[in-house]
């Protein structure tokens, strides 16, 4: 049986990832993440920690059945030796606020760790939203 590549490894972690969000399942987005996992949303807030991003996903799906969110690659490179990787791709979503339905989408990058068992885990992600239908309410001011 051939070695996968390591863009294919990620591009499978992203899966898990994205399916994980379909199914509502926190737990299993947690293996996911390094544990000094960072994120910058697409309304730039900033969360850090891969526990406090299950408990936040755990909030989300408690609190929104209707939220989900797909992450779709566009570009992933890699640094072999240093086993390190980015990701470039476009996200969308859709939640709920006052019974209202929102759709957002956007682009995003990730940065990717390979562990010492050869498993693939984020770092960081940082997205931007660009289009945004519904009562969206922008970052706040810096």
């Amino acid at each position: 049986m051939p070695q996968s590549t390591s863009t294919e490894l990620i591009r499978a972690a992203r899966e898990r990832f994205n399916l994980a969000i379909a199914e509502k399942n926190s737990k299993g987005i947690r293996p996911l993440l390094a544990p000094t996992y960072h994120l910058v949303t697409g309304r730039s807030d900033q969360f850090h920690g891969a526990d406090e991003e299950e408990i936040r996903w755990a909030t989300l799906f408690q609190n929104d059945p209707t939220a989900v969110y797909r992450r779709t690659p566009r570009e992933i490179t890699t640094n072999e030796d240093w086993g390190i990787a980015e990701e470039l791709g476009n996200w969308q979503g859709s939640y709920t606020i006052k019974n209202i339905l929102i759709h957002a989408s956007g682009v995003y990058a990730a940065k990717w760790q390979r562990t010492q068992n050869g498993k693939w885990v984020l770092q960081t992600e940082v997205f931007t939203t660009l289009t945004c239908e519904g009562p969206c309410d922008p970052p706040d001011s810096i």
